[in-house]
């Protein structure tokens, strides 16, 4: 990966995290676009923590890498869920679900699980990336 790539992925990935946190700080007002906000900075940080390849053989940062790249896919779960009030009024509504079904659906819709899924990718990306950070210091 040469320089110029490198740096297009940093600049996606630090534009992306503004917006996660803009779109996830704003959603908790009711802006209708805050959504939309988190969305595109889900996509900007995810892709750019994809695109970000180790071709190494240290198993540690392998690891690590694994971690930042679950961590980009709960924060992409975390915006299809903020998106689910309207699905989870729809299933709401309809009555000829089964009711295993439409219970299962209901609860993976409840207005506020967005939070625990964000949680949960915050975690793994502020651990990797502080892990990763002390053993780039080492080396």
């Amino acid at each position: 990966m040469d320089k110029k790539e490198s740096r297009l992925i940093e600049s996606f990935t630090t534009v992306g995290g503004v917006l996660l946190l803009v779109g996830a700080a704003v959603y908790i007002t009711g802006w209708s676009y805050a959504p939309y906000f988190y969305l595109a900075g889900s996509v900007m940080f995810a892709s750019g923590q994809f695109s970000d390849r180790y071709t190494g053989d240290d198993k540690i940062i392998k690891r690590l890498r694994f971690q930042q790249v679950l961590g980009a896919v709960f924060l992409l779960l975390t915006a299809v869920l903020m998106f689910a009030e309207p699905i989870h009024n729809h299933i709401l509504a309809n009555g000829t679900m089964a009711p295993t079904l439409r219970s299962f659906l209901l609860d993976l819709t409840r207005r506020n699980n967005w939070i625990v899924t964000l949680s949960i990718g915050a975690v793994f990306e502020l651990y990797s990336s502080f892990r990763l950070d002390k053993i780039s210091k080492e080396n």
